[in-house]
């Protein structure tokens, strides 16, 4: 009963969007201001006011001298007298980011346009920028990227792009990051946000309008491996724009295009390992009308198309990814004295990965058991459509409550693509021959959340938080054929059904600020991510009830304490953090078939540090500094074991000096040093232990006419190293224990008019 009054709430208030737009007459109130752009950037994490008119240049881009780089823990600056004030929303409102109970990072536009010169990849960009997150990869395929030791869920303008399917990995490549205008994580699972990210949230915030007229972008980078320079070793990125406005109206439309080919490390060898060379294409459309100043209505599409070959293998489906995002939204100042925002959307994801061999296996050779197909290819279809209704209610001068519902309704398949051995054998092409079997069951899965978050400055100094969320599943598992078996001599066939599950979570937060640059601040947030429903079923034994199956959520409890300082030169964080939880998403299955999450208490903890000074007007360095670790208990019987380094990263510290030696011309040196990590190898867990490294980076620009010639030289030092990532897998996929790129040159031309 209880769940179909969760539905109906949710739809009715879902369905207020409509009435929302056509009681656009309603007064808009001096109390909740907000700027064109709000609409987009009023979603899942914090929200960055626009510079005032006289820190910006007539692009609109922002000064350079104001808004630093490395890992900023800040937004946009607005004045406040005698100081900045850093303006953020991370709990869906806008607060001054000395009254945000945890921790938050923003990469900006600018930042974004300065890795962009050393990667175009964005796990490998926010590897570099993020304190706790999985360092650089330079992997082109779908890669598990942690945060804190935990998954993490990505968000493209407010609409979730990560599927209940994990098992495919956390892809980050699900947008071209030259259609990104900044990023936003919080670190940290949070009760305000829904099923997953008990590490923390990315969400990512498209190009926006311009106020002129009618204003074109363009960049264009071309770059080569100085180790090996060949026709195969140059890569190339482009992106045109065009935005404006038209009294009301605003628009823009973006093109991006990306190829990358072989990679070589410092000894010249080439480094890819199945594919050669990816290309992608990026196309976003953004159009808005704002009723008045406090009333917007805004419809958003974006496109990423990223396609890998390799140079010796022909495929009847490419190994490629495809999202679509489409998104209405819809923002009102005043609705009856409360700030509204709305959102509609839909999201759609193919993913098709390389081929699998599998022909080799020691499974494969056990007698009368033939566990995997011979040639094979993993996907993933995905899409979703939902929304999401939340109100910005002031409870006084000092108070307020945000609250409100997100509805989702998700379809997951993983079919594998059986392909011809006689043809491949014959002539490298990969014909499919079969797509009946899958990965484990097809599946849709039906949630509504109801959240609500206040805060209470009970004093120019003292500031309290907090929230809880309650949220409901509806779980649908088709029946199946399995592709992959792990246990021998048992049918393939799975029968489906459906199941149900809720649960709620809460968090509190505390801010002291002694003085009015100066916050410290303690935070209680609580996290929750449900198993893979069709792991789960795609590896219980052939006579298993579904019905049967304990969809309990992996609940996670986070500590954290710190300090955060703004002052006019300089900005600096400190935290400490401490998350448990007992149960994870893994699961076994019992004797009696029956597949139940793994009962294995779980420990994370670690500290983190960021900072960022401007010692003069034509000097600025900082840094961040992450380390953290990890253990669990795999028996339940008290004795914790530490964590692989799939899950847990070394230390990782990073640093950048940069100086403006002319007007017009800058020069900038990036470090980023990645620890050693030997406790996971010496407890027999992984295979080998973590080796560290450092990496050196050179950015040069330059003012050039009317745009900016840019010159960035990455791996300055050309050091032979294997990422984290890759020396994890020793001893299990050597084919992907590759070594990072050598020394590479990218050159690099901006221009706006």
């Amino acid at each position: 009963m209880m769940k179909v009054q969760v539905k109906w709430i949710a739809y009715a208030m879902l369905i207020s969007l409509l009435s929302a737009v056509s009681a656009r007459s309603v007064s808009a109130s001096d109390l909740f201001s907000q700027e064109l752009t709000d609409l987009e950037e009023a979603d899942l994490l914090s929200q960055i006011d626009q510079l005032p008119l006289d820190q910006e240049n007539e692009d609109g881009d922002e000064n350079e001298d104001d808004d630093e780089a490395g890992e900023i823990e800040d937004a946009d600056v607005v004045d406040d007298s005698d100081s900045l004030r850093i303006v953020v929303t991370a709990t869906r409102t806008e607060q001054d980011i000395l009254d945000v109970p945890r921790s938050i990072t923003v990469i900006d536009r600018e930042d974004i346009e300065r890795q962009l010169l050393f990667t175009n990849n964005l796990p490998d960009i926010l590897g570099r920028l993020v304190p706790g997150l999985s360092p650089p990869t330079f992997d082109n395929n779908t890669s598990q990227v942690q945060l804190r030791g935990r998954p993490i869920v990505i968000f493209i303008d407010g609409v979730p792009q990560t599927p209940n399917a994990n098992s495919n990995g956390t892809d980050l490549r699900v947008i071209d990051p030259s259609l990104i205008e900044r990023i936003e994580i919080l670190r940290g699972p949070s009760a305000v946000y829904g099923d997953g990210g008990t590490g923390g949230v990315v969400n990512i915030i498209t190009r926006r309008p311009t106020e002129d007229s009618i204003s074109y972008e363009l960049d264009f980078r071309v770059g080569t491996s100085l180790t090996q320079v060949e026709e195969d070793s140059f890569f190339y990125n482009g992106r045109f724009g065009v935005a404006g406005s038209d009294g009301k109206a605003d628009g823009r439309i973006d093109l991006s295009y990306d190829l990358l080919q072989d990679r070589f490390d410092a000894n010249g060898d080439s480094v890819t390992t199945d594919l050669n060379q990816a290309d992608r294409l990026g196309l976003l459309v953004k159009t808005g009308y704002n009723f008045d100043d406090d009333e917007r209505l805004e419809l958003t599409y974006s496109f990423n198309r990223d396609e890998q070959a390799s140079n010796d293998i022909s495929f009847e489906e490419q190994p490629s990814q495809i999202n679509h995002v489409i998104n209405l939204t819809y923002s009102n100042g005043d609705i009856f004295g409360s700030a509204l925002d709305t959102q509609l959307y839909y999201r759609d994801r193919e993913l098709i990965q390389s081929f699998i061999d599998s022909r080799d296996s020691p499974l494969s050779a056990l007698p009368a058991f033939d566990p995997f197909p011979d040639l094979s290819q993993t996907s993933l279809q995905s899409d979703e459509f939902g929304g999401r209704l939340q109100l910005d209610t002031p409870l006084g001068s000092s108070a307020s409550l945000l609250w409100g519902v997100d509805y989702a309704d998700e379809s997951n398949a993983r079919p594998v693509l059986i392909g011809d051995t006689v043809a491949f054998d014959e002539n490298q092409r990969l014909n499919i021959i079969d797509r009946s079997q899958t990965q484990g069951g097809d599946y849709t899965l039906e949630s509504v959340g109801l959240f609500a978050q206040g805060s209470w400055d009970i004093s120019d100094q003292w500031q309290i938080s907090g929230g809880l969320r309650y949220e409901n599943f509806d779980v649908s598992v088709d029946d199946t054929q399995l592709a992959f078996l792990l246990t021998p001599n048992l049918p393939r066939d799975r029968e489906g059904g459906d199941i149900n599950a809720d649960d709620v979570v809460f968090n509190a937060g505390l801010i002291y600020r002694p003085i009015p640059e100066i916050g410290l601040f303690a935070n209680f947030a609580q996290g929750f991510s449900i198993p893979d429903v069709s792991l789960i079923a795609g590896n219980a034994f052939a006579t298993f009830n579904i019905d049967d199956i304990l969809l309990e959520p992996q609940k996670v409890d986070n500590y954290e304490i710190g300090i955060r300082a703004e002052f006019d030169r300089i900005q600096a964080t400190l935290s400490g953090f401490y998350s448990e939880s007992e149960l994870g998403t893994g699961f076994f299955v019992d004797a009696s078939g029956i597949p139940a999450p793994v009962r294995a208490p779980q420990r994370n903890y670690g500290v983190e540090a960021t900072v960022d000074w401007q010692p003069s007007d034509s000097w600025r360095l900082g840094g961040l500094l992450s380390w953290n670790e990890g253990e669990n208990d795999i028996d339940d019987d008290g004795d914790f074991e530490p964590l692989g380094s799939f899950d847990i990263t070394p230390i990782k510290i990073g640093l950048y000096v940069e100086n403006d030696t002319t007007p017009g011309w800058t020069n900038r040196l990036d470090l980023l040093a990645l620890g050693s990590r030997d406790r996971a190898f010496d407890a027999l867990i992984d295979q080998g232990d973590i080796d560290g490294y450092v990496t050196l980076d050179f950015l040069s620009s330059i003012q050039l006419g009317e745009g900016k010639l840019s010159l960035a030289v990455t791996n300055l030092l050309n050091n032979q190293y294997i990422p984290a990532s890759s020396q994890v897998l020793t001893g299990l996929l050597e084919s992907r224990r590759a070594a990072a790129p050598g020394r590479a040159i990218t050159l690099g031309y901006s221009v706006r008019f």
